[in-house]
C-alpha cells in the first residue's frame, strides 16, 4: 500500500490536475465512500479535470473483491489460463485460433516435434533454434515464460541475430521454462499506427448468474519506441475500444507506474487515435465470448491480436487488470454488470 503513494509524484507533475481544495474534497469523499485510504484517487487521474463522477471507479479493495473471489475465479480454470503451454493445448483441441507453438523448453530439458532434447550449452541451443527457424521458414520466434505475465521476461528471437541473442539471453532461458511460438503478422492498419510490437486488444468478459457471457469493455494496446510488446508495464500505453462502432475513443494513457501520460496521436508514427476504425472488431469480441464458455472463469480479461484474416487470442488473463480497463472505460461503475457482481458478493 506504501508503494502506491508514489503515484503522488504524477500528480504533482500533472498540469491537468483540478484545483487544490477541489482534490483534497474529493480524495477525502472518495476515502470515506470505499471505507479505504483513496490511493487509487491518484493511481486512476481522477484528480484531473476532466474526470466528473470519480466514485464511480473501483476502488483497490473492490478490485480484490472481484478477483480474489472464489464465485469468480476458479483454481481449475485459473491453472489452464496461467500456464500457457496448457492453455494453447486447450485452445488447440477446442479450435480457438491462436499463434502456433513452435516449440518449448521446461529449463534445460527442450521440445521440438514431440522430441525431448537436453541442452546443456550455448551452442546446443543455437543449433535447436537454427533447426525451428529452418523448418518453420520464420524470421521471428516469439518467446513467453510458461508462467510470465505483463510481457516481462519476453524475447523476440531474430534468425539474423541468433548467436548474439542466445549469447545475451542462455542463461534466462535455461534457467526458467518457456513457450516459443510462432510470430504475429498483425493487419496492415493496426501496423500503420505501431508495427515493432503487436498491439492487442484487451477484453474483459462476465458470466453471469444466470451462466451468460457478457464482454464488459475493450481497449487497445499500442507500444511505442523499440519495445516488441504492447504491455503498459513495459513501456505502452492504451485506448478505449467502443463496443459498438470498434473505433478507438478519447485519448491513449500510459500507466501511472509509466508517468501517466495522455497521448492523442500514436508518439511514433503521429497516426490519430480517436477514431481509428479496428478492423474484426466484431470477430474479437466473438473470440473472447467463445474463449471464455471454454475456459469460463466468471471474469478474465482475454489478449487479443487482430490479423490480415481475422483476431487470434493470445492469452487468458486470470487476474485481469481491471483498474486499466476501468480508467479507460470512464469508470466501471457505470457498467451494470460490475454493479451486479460486486452485489452478488456482498450478499
Amino acid at each position: 500500500m506504501l508503494s502506491r503513494l508514489k503515484h503522488l509524484n504524477v500528480y504533482l507533475k500533472d498540469s491537468n490536475k483540478k484545483p487544490l481544495p477541489q482534490v483534497l474534497k474529493e480524495c477525502v469523499l472518495y476515502g470515506m465512500d470505499k471505507k479505504m485510504l483513496p490511493t487509487d484517487y491518484f493511481r486512476k487521474y481522477l484528480y484531473r479535470k476532466d474526470v466528473v463522477n470519480y466514485k464511480n471507479y473501483l476502488s483497490l479493495k473492490e478490485f480484490y473483491q472481484i478477483v480474489g473471489s472464489r464465485k469468480m475465479v476458479f483454481p481449475e480454470i485459473t491453472a489452464i489460463l496461467a500456464n500457457k503451454l496448457s492453455f494453447y493445448n486447450h485452445c488447440v483441441n477446442l479450435n480457438i485460433p491462436t499463434p502456433t507453438l513452435l516449440s518449448y523448453n521446461f529449463n534445460s530439458r527442450w521440445f521440438y516435434n514431440n522430441i525431448g532434447y537436453t541442452l546443456n550449452n550455448k551452442e546446443s541451443v543455437i543449433q535447436f533454434f537454427d533447426r525451428v527457424f529452418k523448418d518453420s521458414q520464420n524470421h521471428f520466434i516469439f518467446l513467453k515464460p510458461t508462467l510470465g505475465q505483463g510481457g516481462q521476461g519476453c524475447f523476440l528471437l531474430k534468425k539474423e541475430k541468433l548467436e548474439s541473442q542466445i549469447e545475451s539471453i542462455y542463461p534466462i532461458l535455461i534457467a526458467n521454462s518457456y513457450v516459443h511460438q510462432d510470430y504475429i503478422e498483425q493487419h496492415d492498419s493496426i501496423n500503420g499506427i505501431f508495427r515493432n510490437s503487436v498491439n492487442t486488444i484487451r477484453i474483459d468478459t462476465y458470466i453471469d448468474a444466470n451462466n451468460e457471457a457478457h464482454v464488459l469493455s475493450a481497449l487497445m494496446r499500442f507500444g511505442m519506441g523499440n519495445t516488441f510488446t504492447d504491455n503498459t508495464h513495459t513501456g505502452g500505453f492504451y485506448i478505449s475500444l467502443n463496443l459498438e462502432s470498434g473505433k478507438l475513443q478519447g485519448v491513449g494513457r500510459q500507466d501511472v507506474v509509466e508517468g501517466g501520460k495522455e497521448v492523442t496521436h500514436h508518439p511514433d508514427s503521429q497516426v490519430a487515435l480517436d477514431g481509428f476504425q479496428i478492423p474484426f472488431h466484431k470477430e474479437a469480441f466473438e473470440l473472447a465470448l467463445q474463449a471464455v464458455n471454454a475456459m469460463p472463469n466468471r471474469i478474465v480479461g482475454w489478449d487479443v491480436a487482430i490479423t490480415n484474416q481475422g483476431p487470434l487470442l493470445i492469452e487468458g488473463n486470470e487476474v485481469p487488470s481491471l483498474h486499466v480497463t476501468d480508467v479507460a472505460c470512464g469508470g466501471y461503475l457505470n457498467n451494470k454488470h460490475i454493479k451486479d457482481v460486486l452485489f452478488e458478493l456482498k450478499n
